[in-house]
């Protein structure tokens, strides 16, 4: 009897259909047996900071690496040799850099700031600063077209997603400009990502959860002010309580199915077929028009605790009975207050007014204490909307003396027309049918970083990081765990197989790039009781974090100073009537 489909078959064949060990190599990725002793070959030490973005060059041969540091890395991963280790002139983190394809010198990066640089090695004096400064907002992600060295894609945090052509600009110094602008969302893009098969084929991710998957050729032809036709939508409807980011995207290798990984929640495998069995009886349109709520915060974290986080994390319950110290009770009655103020809208329109320019407030030594604690911890991260509100609130101008709580509807209907500017028609024509889950895979835990990535191993099996500091391995088609390896201290980010070969590529926290390939004396044979402990560890850690707010220490300090001169004046004792 002849072997059965896979990597065997292949061997038994490779003299007769096959001109190289590339067939061999790639079906090689479908063996259980290889997955299960991926082991740690090496742990590349060349970044100072997080390391936010992995890349291969189209032949496997180099590997780029990015992060806080600012710095792009080349490293060759047979030899574990840096090749470039270049700082670019990018002001904020990085978060995306590639490869241009067919090409190892001509590299892109993204960083915080919404800078895209489109740079050549071998010319870095003239291409250091050929940066595109069209974004307005922080760009996540950026995406190449196999074959084409010149098209870049990009999205960004100001609801767009632009498309550069290098043959026309190597770069642009306009702010916020339409010269690049491929689809404007109207809120937050998080994510994007090309068919392998179909290159015109583009998957765009909203901060409202939804993915479309649109037509590039279409969206060229009908311009920038035509409604664009989506092929095909999903998200899950069980999510609808509330908003659940999509931190990637990943087309299969057929470029048949879809795998999203969504914060706070699962990763989801949707399958791209116009046949009726594969769509929902809800459309996209109806689920739109019901935006969640999202649930009260409870608890505040700051951004420098990572405590929730790696191989020995626990879930916060496990803790709830131990003895709090007195600098932890302070900040927990700090945070009563901030979350009570998160919690009342008018309260937080009130607070984040700017009543005079030149308004300092005397600080108390109880006040200055608090204050000191809060900047030793780290910084504070403050969600998407309630950025917003405090953008548009500081960009107005105020001639009000004294901050006084108020209900009017003149003063709600302000407000209410400030957070306006931001929102934008929509642009997509959403009367589709959704698309149904085809699978979930649950066990891992996503919740602290925006550039979780899940992917692809071969045809067989999904691979994704966790905030437990685990690398994750599903079988794609039972959904089973198979694999398990504790490939950071506190988060796995970036997960990326070589192109052909048995080489995986994984970054996160720490600030290093770890290799993984097969060991002849490693065999993950993972016992039951360790997977589901993980796993629901995981599930519960994942529940808390979904009602937890983090802010930045402007707001935070802004907040304290004005309740320092607010109590003085009694206001903090009225806060609890304001609705």
């Amino acid at each position: 009897m002849l072997p059965s489909d896979g990597f065997f078959r292949n061997v038994y064949f490779q003299p007769y259909n096959d001109r190289g060990s590339a067939r061999v190599i790639n079906s090689s990725k479908n063996s259980k047996h290889f997955v299960q002793r991926l082991g740690l070959e090496k742990t590349l030490e060349i970044h100072q900071g997080c390391v936010n973005s992995v890349n291969w060059n189209d032949s496997g041969s180099l590997l780029l690496s990015a992060g806080d540091d600012y710095h792009l890395v080349i490293t060759n991963p047979f030899t574990h040799t840096v090749c470039v280790d270049y700082k670019t002139q990018h002001k904020t983190n990085i978060f995306c850099a590639k490869f241009l394809p067919t090409t190892d010198n001509r590299v892109i990066s993204c960083s915080a700031d919404g800078a895209v640089l489109n740079l050549d090695l071998e010319k870095l004096k003239e291409t250091e600063q050929n940066f595109f400064y069209c974004h307005s907002a922080p760009c996540y992600k950026l995406e190449t077209i196999h074959d084409e060295p010149n098209i870049i894609l990009s999205c960004s945090e100001d609801g767009t997603v632009r498309q550069y052509d290098l043959r026309t600009n190597v770069k642009c110094t306009k702010r916020s400009c339409d010269d690049n602008k491929l689809v404007d969302c109207g809120i937050p893009v998080s994510t994007i990502a090309i068919s392998p098969v179909k290159p015109y084929q583009l998957a765009i991710a909203t901060v409202d959860g939804m993915v479309r998957i649109v037509d590039r050729r279409k969206i060229m032809k009908n311009g920038l002010f035509q409604k664009i036709e989506t092929e095909f939508a999903f998200t899950v409807p069980s999510l609808s309580h509330r908003a659940y980011r999509i931190t990637s995207l990943a087309y299969s290798p057929d470029g048949r199915d879809v795998l999203a990984s969504y914060s706070n929640e699962d990763i989801y495998l949707f399958s791209l077929h116009n046949n009726p069995y594969f769509c929902t009886d809800n459309c996209a349109n109806d689920f739109l028009e019901n935006p969640p709520n999202p649930p009260p915060y409870r608890r505040i974290r700051l951004k420098g605790d990572w405590g929730d986080t790696g191989p020995l994390a626990r879930p916060f319950t496990d803790n709830f009975f131990r003895p709090r110290t007195r600098s932890e009770a302070s900040v927990d009655v700090l945070s009563d207050i901030l979350i009570d103020v998160f919690n009342t809208p008018s309260l937080i329109s009130v607070v984040m007014q700017n009543p005079r320019s030149n308004y300092s407030p005397e600080v108390t030594a109880s006040l200055r204490r608090i204050l000191s604690k809060i900047v030793q911890q780290g910084e504070f991260i403050v969600p998407s909307h309630i950025f917003t509100n405090y953008l548009a609130i500081e960009n107005t101008n105020s001639n009000e003396n004294n901050i006084v709580p108020s209900t009017s509807n003149s003063n709600n209907q302000r407000d209410e027309n400030r957070v306006n500017i931001y929102k934008k028609p929509p642009v997509f024509d959403d009367f589709i049918k959704l698309q149904s889950i085809k699978k979930r895979y649950r066990g891992h835990r996503n919740t602290r970083t925006l550039f979780k990535e899940a992917t692809f191993w071969g045809n067989d099996f999904i691979m994704s990081g966790s905030d437990c500091g685990h690398l994750f391995v599903w079988d794609r088609y039972t959904c089973e765990i198979v694999m398990l390896q504790t490939a950071d201290s506190r988060v796995v980010n970036c997960i990326q197989p070589h192109p052909s070969r048995l080489l995986l590529a994984t970054s996160g926290v720490d600030h290093n790039v770890k290799l993984w390939s097969p060991q002849s004396d490693i065999y993950n044979m993972i016992p039951e009781l360790y997977i589901k402990e993980i796993a629901e560890s995981n599930t519960l850690m994942v529940e808390q974090s979904r009602d937890t707010i983090t802010v930045s220490p402007l707001i935070i300090m802004r907040m304290l100073l004005y309740f320092n001169k607010l109590g003085q004046s009694g206001f903090l004792d009225r806060t609890n009537t304001i609705e």
